[in-house]
């Protein structure tokens, strides 16, 4: 149900790329300009932990606030493919038991590729995946790995940076061992880009 108020929220995004096409900036960005930015994420999920303990399977809920720093290169019109830089800040709560309910914090980084491909109305799909490592135990090493696909609206105030609201669905797991931690859920984001040399790919996609 969550996913699809969720849904529901985005969609006059894209309903509003739709009917303001014909006089908004088009988000047509020329092979070889250059994607500085990021976006800040929040997000709540319900989560199955096997890590904490020994003797039982752990059900709780997690709060996510993620900054994500994406740079990136046209390697085609409209395609950028670059790096993710994300910092991730993470309180759990135990809701199985109740001699564990106190929140769990945690921060850590993490950092891989992600392409994104954007529509003349503005309109992008991405997929990222990243991975890193969390050394809060002195003897344990956990391994982490996330990804996640979504799309996007890039509005465009200017010629060279944008406004840009996303809706994501992100999978993360924690593993030591032949144990691990995962959740799933909807994120919410919303970010600031600037695209280097998009001025230049503005004019001379005008022709095309």
């Amino acid at each position: 149900m969550r996913k699809i108020l969720l849904l529901l929220l985005f969609i006059p995004c894209i309903a509003f790329a739709q009917e303001n096409e014909s006089y908004l900036i088009k988000a047509k960005v020329k092979q070889g300009s250059i994607m500085l930015g990021g976006t800040l994420h929040a997000s709540a999920y319900k989560t199955t932990d096997e890590l904490s303990s020994s003797q039982q399977t752990l059900e709780g809920s997690k709060i996510n606030v993620m900054f994500r720093a994406k740079n990136g290169y046209f390697v085609l019109h409209d395609l950028v493919v670059g790096l993710d830089v994300t910092i991730d800040y993470q309180s759990t709560r135990i809701t199985s038991d109740a001699e564990q309910n106190k929140p769990d914090n945690h921060t850590f980084g993490l950092m891989g590729p992600f392409v994104r491909y954007y529509l003349d109305n503005g309109v992008f799909g991405e997929l990222t995946t990243t991975v890193g490592f969390d050394n809060f135990s002195a003897n344990n090493k956990y391994n982490l790995f996330e990804t996640s696909a979504g799309v996007g609206y890039a509005f465009f105030f200017n010629e060279k940076f944008s406004i840009e609201p996303t809706l994501s669905v992100r999978y993360f797991q924690q593993t030591l061992g032949d144990k691990k931690y995962t959740s799933i859920g909807p994120v919410l984001g919303v970010g600031i880009q600037a695209y280097l040399l998009r001025k230049k790919a503005h004019v001379i996609k005008r022709a095309l």
